[in-house]
């Protein structure tokens, strides 16, 4: 990392520190409306379907999205994942080896995960010490856990089935911002017509250009991602500006969470 960007970050979150947003969180709002776009339209050339993008950055180590310990605002959350009953289907969108779904299954919850890496699925279940098929199945029947290796985007009902609950941690903002509406419309048609989605999402300012994930994506936009079809409700916000600071060099960001229930 160069230290000139980093020590810009830095000063530039310092000098900001003292604006609060509404809900009584830094928040560092952007130069102008015209140069924040830039970052929410912005197209990576690493599209989220080339699977070798993604397997280079699994090999190589570079997953630093990747969490050693179960979410914080799953676990202060969890309880709007449980849709009537205590065992539910939840479905985890690009999951990589998230612990989470470890978390879910041991209170009993039947999960399906999916993501385009396969090592990611052999270092799941290796890693958390759960025996499992080549298909990636828990062959513990206690621990109802699949692993889908495969395209997001080629899930449907009748391949995998439809589901209680979503649990998108960040998922959404490793999709390209011009595929974000498939993907909306994706959760929706694998979601019961009971069914809510947990969704976690970050916004921030990034003048630098990047190309590849996480994406920009504020409350506002996931509401018109998902439309009058779900009641939605923001019920968390968190300054994250050190931690983008230091990963990305991107001088503020905050992170939401969402409710998303589904409007009978």
């Amino acid at each position: 990392m160069k230290l000139i960007p980093l020590l810009q970050c830095i000063i530039r979150q310092k000098v900001h520190s003292s604006v609060l947003s509404p809900l009584g969180v830094p928040r560092i709002k952007p130069v102008s409306t015209a140069r924040r776009s830039l970052v929410f339209v912005s197209r990576p050339q690493n599209k989220y379907e080339d699977s070798s993008y993604w397997n280079i950055r699994w090999t190589g180590g570079t997953t630093i999205w990747h969490k050693w310990e179960v979410d914080e605002l799953l676990k202060k959350h969890y309880h709007f994942l449980q849709t009537g009953n205590n065992q539910s289907s939840i479905f985890v969108p690009l999951c990589g080896k998230s612990i989470d779904m470890k978390w879910l299954a041991d209170k009993g919850h039947a999960v399906v995960g999916i993501d385009i890496v396969e090592l990611a699925a052999q270092q799941f279940f290796t890693e958390s010490n759960i025996p499992f098929k080549k298909l990636y199945e828990s062959t513990d029947d206690m621990m109802k856990i699949k692993f889908i290796v495969g395209d997001l985007f080629k899930c449907s009902v009748e391949r995998i089935g439809s589901f209680d609950a979503i649990w998108d941690c960040n998922s959404i903002i490793a999709i390209n911002p011009d595929d974000t509406k498939r993907y909306a419309k994706l959760l929706d048609s694998l979601l019961k017509s009971s069914g809510r989605i947990l969704l976690s999402t970050y916004e921030f300012e990034d003048l630098s250009g990047r190309d590849q994930p996480p994406h920009n994506l504020p409350p506002d936009a996931v509401k018109g991602l998902f439309g009058e079809k779900y009641s939605i409700a923001v019920k968390e916000t968190l300054d994250h500006t050190a931690l983008f600071c230091i990963k990305y060099q991107i001088p503020w960001a905050q992170r939401h969470l969402l409710y998303l229930s589904k409007n009978n």
